[in-house]
């Protein structure tokens, strides 16, 4: 801004000093300087970010037993603050920081993330100094630690609505959201911090790979001896920015790894030939021929342990399905390429796009701090 403000002066100066010049004279003034460049950007700015932490599994489980299907739950089904679907889904005191995705040029490797802040009893967290920049993002990542599920089973909702059960609760894995984050802003707001439990989807893959014949816990699935680590999407209908709605049959592809469509039921629900398969949260991957997408929009991406550098993999959506009214089939606004990280579950919560585009334009304020902002 005063860098602004200096060559704005400048300009000033001489757009006056020339409108008093002599117009009889047309002889070069020598008392207006000449406008030059010089940058007084203070250093060592930082941006102010901040966010909510969010349990996506507690939330779906939340959606789902607000009303049994066919129907639909008079809640809107939205991540916003005043819902109680989400405030029964936010998780407390969890260690939130951010990775930086700029290598460190004496390493060529990203550096290790920041000392964490924690979030409070309404899930919010804030990181007061991080480096104010443009270019390399950042990805907001959750260490896991002694987080717990808010769970409020008291929490008062609008008649008719009944009152909701609570849902399974676990242990928070380190878990890296997919959302980069471009503190080029003095403020960023509203960044989901998401949490993988280790009772919902990762538990229904250790189960899958068990059943094969590999025996896996969550923890394996987090040992780099074992994995290289597990890439968790989950396909949202197209809608408002914060519609979390899952998007019915539809998977991605991915160029490296193995893709599992994973499906849910309320626990206890199934055969008994597909119990053993079920997670303690009710999601399963059902045996047999791999299905040709999810339900739910949701998909685990299970890596091999690292032999070498990270590769990295390129997603894409798939959606089968053609529907006019819907605008299907849908698709990702633009493919997805991730590095395999062994050790955390890299969790990309993903709102597709309809087939036709929205005429409306989208800008996005600045607090946002995306690319290219």
């Amino acid at each position: 801004m005063q860098r602004a403000l200096f060559v704005g002066t400048l300009l000033g100066a001489a757009l006056l000093n020339a409108g008093c010049q002599d117009s009889t004279n047309p002889a070069a003034s020598t008392f207006t300087p000449r406008p030059t460049y010089e940058n007084r950007e203070p250093e060592g700015l930082t941006s102010r970010v901040t966010g909510f932490t969010v349990d996506p599994e507690a939330y779906f489980l939340n959606l789902a037993n607000c009303a049994p299907p066919p129907a639909q739950c008079a809640l809107p089904p939205l991540y916003a603050e005043f819902s109680p679907l989400l405030q029964r889904a936010v998780v407390r005191n969890a260690p939130i920081t951010l990775q930086d995705t700029q290598p460190d040029p004496a390493t060529g490797q990203p550096p290790a993330p920041g000392a964490p802040t924690v979030s409070d009893a309404n899930g919010i967290w804030t990181l007061d100094k991080v480096p104010t920049r443009r270019g390399a993002p950042f990805l907001v990542l959750s260490l896991g630690g002694q987080a717990t599920l808010a769970n409020n089973a008291t929490l008062p909702l609008p008649p008719p609505l009944p009152t909701l059960p609570p849902v399974p609760e676990g242990n928070y894995v380190p878990t890296l959201t997919v959302r980069p984050v471009v503190p080029a802003h003095s403020a960023c707001v509203g960044l989901e911090a998401l949490q993988m439990s280790d009772k919902g989807i990762l538990e229904a893959v250790a189960k899958s790979l068990t059943a094969e014949g590999t025996s896996t816990t969550v923890a394996d699935l987090l040992n780099p001896a074992r994995f290289g680590g597990v890439t968790v999407f989950w396909m949202y209908r197209p809608g408002f920015p914060v519609f979390r709605v899952p998007a019915a049959n539809t998977t991605v592809t991915a160029t490296s790894g193995r893709v599992l469509n994973v499906e849910w039921a309320p626990p206890g629900a199934l055969p008994p030939a597909l119990a053993p398969f079920q997670s303690t949260r009710g999601f399963f991957i059902p045996p047999g021929p791999p299905a040709p997408n999810s339900s739910l929009g949701i998909v685990a991406v299970v890596h091999p342990p690292l032999m070498g550098p990270p590769p990295v993999v390129h997603y894409e959506a798939k959606d089968v399905t053609t529907s006019d009214p819907e605008g299907r089939p849908w698709s990702l606004m633009q493919p997805v390429d991730l590095p395999v990280i062994p050790g955390v579950v890299t969790f990309a919560g993903l709102q597709l796009v309809s087939k036709t585009p929205s005429s409306t334009p989208q800008i996005p304020p600045p607090s946002t701090c995306l690319p290219g902002q």
